[in-house]
């Protein structure tokens, strides 16, 4: 099988376990990105981390000697602002997550209120939260039941630290109000949602044929470029597919390296 570079106008990445795993660059990387950019190809970063914003992930790019300065990066701490901003207009929103995250919220035109506090609250918006605590899950539920509504940046239940642990995610806490609460269908921003997809392709005015996403994530890059119509490449690292989709990604290579050859 081969892989015409020729056929494709843009190369989405997923960043953390395709990559990079945390602060350490898979080899070839930098290379490929290199060489893409190069071919005159649109090079596009898009994350579902929910506590950097794409300013602080392009600076960590950078330093880690990667070609970042001029790409495109879509990140799900972001992105859930906009796709409030847009659906409903400007929203009284308590973020539940890092300092980025209230940034972004505030950067996309919403009020940041508190809860418990007797402020009226549209949404609680929750990203990974390091410091989530049984007080913000009780605080959560209690404004659930009082009619706020639930929107999660992302829905990954973990992302891959560097050894080999799993760190735990937005979906995992969503996960827990929604035992508390017995909520059902939270709405999640970041892949494999439609929203971050559509913005790429608004942006570039590209068809989805003409796109190729690339990630570690059956469930998240894999699914949600399959939906979305693109072309999709898995870096397995050396695992199987689920055996419970219905389709296959384009490409399967091991490692992210492996990709450089087949475009070659």
């Amino acid at each position: 099988m081969s892989l015409n570079i020729k056929d494709y106008s843009a190369f989405i990445f997923d960043l953390d376990g395709c990559i990079y795993s945390g602060n350490t660059v898979y080899p070839g990387s930098r290379e490929l990105l290199q060489f893409l950019i190069q071919s005159g190809k649109q090079v596009i970063f898009l994350s579902n981390n929910s506590t950097e914003t794409s300013h602080t992930i392009r600076n960590k790019l950078i330093d880690m000697n990667l070609p970042a300065e001029d790409v495109p990066i879509l990140v799900a701490t972001e992105l859930v602002g906009q796709y409030l901003a847009e659906t409903y207009g400007a929203l009284r929103v308590h973020p539940v997550g890092s300092v980025e995250l209230e940034l972004a919220l505030t950067n996309a035109g919403h009020q940041v209120v508190s809860l418990g506090g007797g402020e009226a609250c549209d949404f609680i918006v929750i990203g990974r939260d390091t410091s989530f605590s049984y007080q913000k899950l009780h605080e959560c539920t209690r404004s659930l039941m009082d009619g706020v509504k639930l929107i999660a940046a992302n829905s990954d239940m973990y992302h891959p630290g560097e050894d080999g642990d799993r760190v735990p995610e937005t979906g995992a806490l969503v996960a827990a109000i929604q035992a508390v609460s017995d909520i059902h269908g939270v709405k999640s921003v970041g892949k494999p949602s439609h929203y971050p997809f559509y913005k790429i392709i608004k942006q570039t005015g590209l068809s989805p044929d003409k796109c190729v996403m690339v990630g570690d994530n059956p469930y998240t890059d894999v699914q949600g470029g399959y939906s979305a119509g693109m072309h999709t490449i898995w870096i397995s690292h050396g695992k199987s597919f689920p055996a419970e989709f219905e389709f296959q990604p384009n490409l399967t290579v091991t490692v992210i390296g492996e990709l450089l050859e087949w475009l070659i």
